[in-house]
């Protein structure tokens, strides 16, 4: 029987709980093998709630350390850490042949990413750089390169090709499939409250996710949801 395997794909930790937390819950509860990939450690961001001034390497093993936390509330079989510079990610091939050798290590059928298509920049947060260089880099790396023989990433990890069949977006303007996370609502919120150093406020946090996860609930007819565009991927 073949495996089934999720690879939900961001920049930071956070940004995988935020995108699509409760998915990954009742895709893990259902069976699905879902696996988590961050490009950076989030190492240049800021300790909230000690105010302390930390050094990156110190920021880096907070932050990996609560979304490990964050992923086992939700049921992730393991937690990829790229090790790429926060801050600094560009859509290049170096980026692209990294995550060509993730996605034939991996071997998923399913992919969550960040909407790659051309963006509003009508908010910072979610058209962060590192956000986007993540997006296209992926996008190419899915089709046609992680799935042609000939496609040689360097390093040349030996690994044989391999084709996803389909890609949910989120973060897009236009979302066309939802996912109903009614039941998994509370891990979705103690996924994003484990993300204590980037925190202030716990009970604002899980009031905004309720808040959105209603408002997608309400066009797909059911409490909660999360929401993608779906596209499948050329056999």
């Amino acid at each position: 029987m073949e495996r089934d395997i999720v690879a939900v794909f961001g920049a930071h930790p956070d940004d995988l709980d935020w995108a699509a937390g409760g998915t990954a819950a009742v895709w893990a509860k259902q069976g699905k093998e879902v696996y988590y990939v961050l490009t950076t450690s989030g190492e240049s961001g800021e300790d909230h709630i000690g105010k302390r001034k930390l050094s990156r390497t110190e920021m880096a093993d907070i932050r990996e350390a609560e979304q490990r936390i964050a992923a086992g509330v939700v049921g992730v079989k393991e937690v990829v850490f790229l090790n790429l510079p926060d801050g600094r990610l560009e859509p290049n091939l170096q980026l692209r042949d990294c995550l060509v050798n993730v996605l034939r290590r991996l071997k998923p059928n399913i992919i969550i990413s960040l909407e790659p298509a051309p963006s509003a920049f009508d908010n910072f947060y979610l058209y962060h750089p590192d956000h986007r260089a993540t997006a296209v880099a992926l996008y190419d790396a899915i089709y046609p390169a992680a799935g042609t023989a000939t496609y040689v990433p360097e390093p040349d990890a030996g690994l044989p090709p391999h084709r996803v069949r389909e890609v949910y977006f989120s973060g897009g303007a236009n979302p066309d499939t939802y996912v109903d996370i009614t039941e998994a609502i509370d891990l979705k919120v103690q996924a994003l409250t484990s993300h204590r150093s980037q925190i202030t406020d716990p009970e604002q946090i899980a009031g905004f996710v309720r808040e959105w996860a209603a408002k997608y609930g309400a066009e797909a007819g059911c409490a909660y949801a999360e929401a993608f565009r779906r596209l499948e991927v050329p056999q």
